[in-house]
């Protein structure tokens, strides 16, 4: 899996001068907008405690993530995960844009 940050993000991420970010799996049940079998992300750039995480690091940016995410990719190694940032003024966030979906990986 390959973590890719968009123009928008690394704007975001240094003008508010941080330099780390958590990825999780999004694990809570709801009622999604998005197609059967698409795995969601939660993405924060708050947690104190990195030893649960695997780390990258991506245009200077250290990107924790949840180890169990590469449990979704399995057989899809090469998968991209697009890290891009949407609102206004100071209210952004950072949101995956492509969507990852696992009935078409096989």
């Amino acid at each position: 899996m390959n973590f890719i940050l968009k123009d928008r993000a690394l704007a975001y991420l240094k003008k508010k001068n941080i330099n780390k970010i958590f990825i999780n799996p999004d694990v809570d049940v709801k009622a999604s907008c998005c197609s059967v079998a698409t795995y969601d992300f939660d993405i924060s750039t708050k947690d104190d405690d990195t030893s649960r995480y695997k780390m990258e690091e991506v245009s200077g940016i250290s990107i924790y993530y949840n180890p169990t995410i590469k449990l979704y990719f399995k057989g899809k190694e090469d998968q991209e995960i697009i890290i891009s940032a949407m609102g206004i003024g100071n209210f952004k966030k950072l949101y995956v844009t492509n969507e990852i979906n696992s009935i078409e990986q096989w």
